[in-house]
């Protein structure tokens, strides 16, 4: 939730007034951005990131405003499904305050996108019940070549940790790209560039802006490490000098800290009453070796329902488990459920076994030099066994 690269001398010399012919009235960013000269690329590339900025107010309470402007010009007709406005939020702890979008034709005519085009929907499909949510404006049935679409959004928040990250780029080029943070009196900003050289921020008082442009398209590969591991990002930490990066301060200074963090979370749910142990030990009745007893846990727990309910995430439970006693009861749970009923059904046969977050689907994106959760997507488990096992 970035730097400046040459691509090409040829540029097109027309440029689009969006001088309002009729319709609605763009905002000026938006008219800047739709005039700006855009370089020649190669026809597979379906549209062109004219200008993405991101602004982030800290309050002293750790609230924070954010603030987004995203145009992008769309130039082959398969580009029209960029033309998407989408910010997410939490029902329980933020709140979309304004989105509004805007479509630039060729010929200046201005189309604008308000609350009676938005959508407000469930972030993933593939969940019971999720509080992250989307509020989203699509436009893509509208636009076509050579049109522009811009919106603005502002976004409250109280986030779980005091970290942020910022992608410069998706797939598609990108001209202009900015993250700014402003913090409050006396507070600090560090920050860690992947997949680029280090990006030093501009520093006004207590604004931070990192800012790249006229970054290249990239290519999408055949097994390719995603475009995360790819394209360049930041990582920031924000934080009191005086507190420090602890837990305390709601950052993490080493791995340490977030595996004592992590540990605090999980451990009082992995705790085996005596229905999780009468159940290990129904299931390893006939098991003649401590393999034997790890898989056939293993083969029961992973045959329950996968249903994912997370109820206040906010406040640091899309990271912890349910009990192990609810999900044996319940008979589903989501990846850290099923890890934890496991880890506890091993525990009730002296067996001991740990929890793991890690990243589904790209083995490069976890970065060490960087410590957060905010980094891992999923959960899984590690036992430890004997040396006959």
């Amino acid at each position: 939730m970035y730097f400046k690269i040459a691509i090409c001398s040829c540029v097109l010399l027309l440029t689009i007034s969006v001088a309002r012919a009729s319709g609605d009235e763009a905002p000026a960013w938006l008219q800047q951005a739709a005039a700006m000269k855009v370089p020649v690329y190669d026809k597979d590339v379906p549209a062109v990131v004219l200008r993405h900025d991101q602004s982030v107010v800290v309050d002293s309470d750790g609230r924070v405003t954010i603030s987004t402007i995203f145009a992008v010009r769309i130039l082959r007709r398969e580009g029209r499904g960029f033309a998407r406005a989408v910010e997410g939020y939490l029902t329980n702890s933020s709140k979309v305050r304004e989105l509004t979008a805007w479509l630039v034709r060729a010929n200046g005519f201005v189309k604008k996108y308000g609350k009676d085009e938005t959508a407000d929907r469930i972030m993933d499909a593939n969940d019971i019940y999720n509080e992250y949510r989307v509020k989203a404006i699509d436009a893509s049935t509208d636009a076509d070549t050579d049109e522009v679409f811009g919106y603005q959004a502002t976004t409250e928040d109280r986030p779980l940790f005091n970290q942020d990250t910022w992608n410069f780029q998706t797939r598609l080029p990108t001209l202009t790209s900015r993250y700014s943070l402003t913090l409050p009196s006396g507070w600090k900003a560090t920050s860690i560039t992947f997949n680029h050289a280090k990006i030093e921020p501009s520093v006004n008082g207590s604004t931070y802006l990192w800012q790249l442009g006229d970054l290249p398209p990239i290519k999408y590969e055949p097994a390719s490490p995603g475009v995360q591991s790819l394209a360049p990002r930041i990582a920031v930490n924000y934080f009191v000098p005086e507190s420090g990066q602890g837990v305390g301060a709601k950052g993490f200074e080493d791995w340490v800290q977030v595996s004592r963090w992590g540990t605090a979370l999980h451990d009082p749910q992995a705790i085996p009453d005596a229905s999780v142990t009468a159940k290990a030990r129904e299931l390893t009745a006939n098991s003649q070796t401590e393999l034997d007893r790890i898989r056939a846990i293993a083969r029961f727990v992973q045959g329950l329902q996968y249903i994912s309910i997370d109820i206040g995430i906010g406040r640091g439970n899309g990271y912890r488990p349910h009990s192990a006693s609810q999900v044996l009861a319940k008979a589903y749970g989501d990846c850290k459920d099923k890890a934890n009923l496991m880890r506890a059904m091993l525990q009730a046969i002296n067996i001991s076994a740990y929890p793991v977050f890690i990243y589904l689907g790209d083995p490069v994106f976890v970065r060490q030099e960087w410590a957060s959760p905010r980094q891992f997507n999923h959960c899984i488990i590690a036992v430890k066994v004997s040396d006959e096992t």
